[in-house]
């Protein structure tokens, strides 16, 4: 029963693929959010924060909770995630330009990934920002702030390893909608006061349990 219930939800993800574009959708940013979620147990908390782009000053948190409906299951995660995510955005009073993802974008086997679902939907920029690799392999990832390697995937460019910043483990960053790849690194390079972008670094704190 459960294998084709995944079989119905990668028909799915398969049929969402004509939707994607990897191209700049926009002209400027002026606000950029980020989303995280996090589990214990059959619980989810689910934050977004808006930051202004220049000054990474929040603007707007929203914060909810909610029981978990369907389980965390490898390479699903846009639907087991993407719902609660998009119930938590629509709470926002403000708008955002684009939207900074735990997770990844195209960088998936049905280039699926949460931040392209998410893009989808929304019809915003969206960017997956990743700290372990999904799949695919890079070479050559030099040490300093800035430096990249591009994430190949049987053939295919998907991503990119980002150091950002000095000495420390890599990001892994991919296009989940309206947005190309150097301008999705120039926008993670730019939030970044630390290791992770502020929005998502912010919404990761906000969305701890307990």
């Amino acid at each position: 029963m459960e294998k084709s219930f995944l079989k119905v939800l990668r028909e799915l993800q398969i049929s969402l693929k004509g939707y994607i574009e990897i191209e700049d959708r926009f002209t400027k940013i002026d606000t950029i959010a980020g989303v995280d979620t996090s589990y214990q147990n059959n619980l989810a908390k689910t934050c977004v924060c808006v930051l202004d782009y220049k000054s990474l000053e929040m603007e707007e948190k929203v914060v909810l909770e909610d029981k978990v409906n369907f389980a965390y299951k490898r390479n699903f995660l846009c639907f087991s995630e993407g719902p609660f995510v998009l119930k938590t955005i629509s709470k926002l009073k403000s708008s955002f330009d684009c939207l900074l993802v735990d997770g990844n974008g195209i960088l998936h086997p049905q280039n699926m990934g949460l931040a392209t679902f998410l893009g989808i939907i929304l019809k915003k920029p969206t960017i997956g920002v990743a700290k372990n690799l999904l799949l695919g392999s890079f070479l050559n990832l030099g040490k300093e702030r800035g430096d990249f390697s591009y994430i190949r995937y049987r053939g295919k460019i998907l991503g990119m390893a980002l150091r950002t910043k000095k000495d420390t483990k890599e990001l892994y960053i991919s296009v989940g909608w309206g947005i190309s790849l150097e301008k999705a690194k120039k926008i993670v390079l730019d939030t970044c006061i630390y290791k992770i972008p502020q929005p998502l670094r912010l919404a990761h704190m906000y969305s701890k349990i307990g």
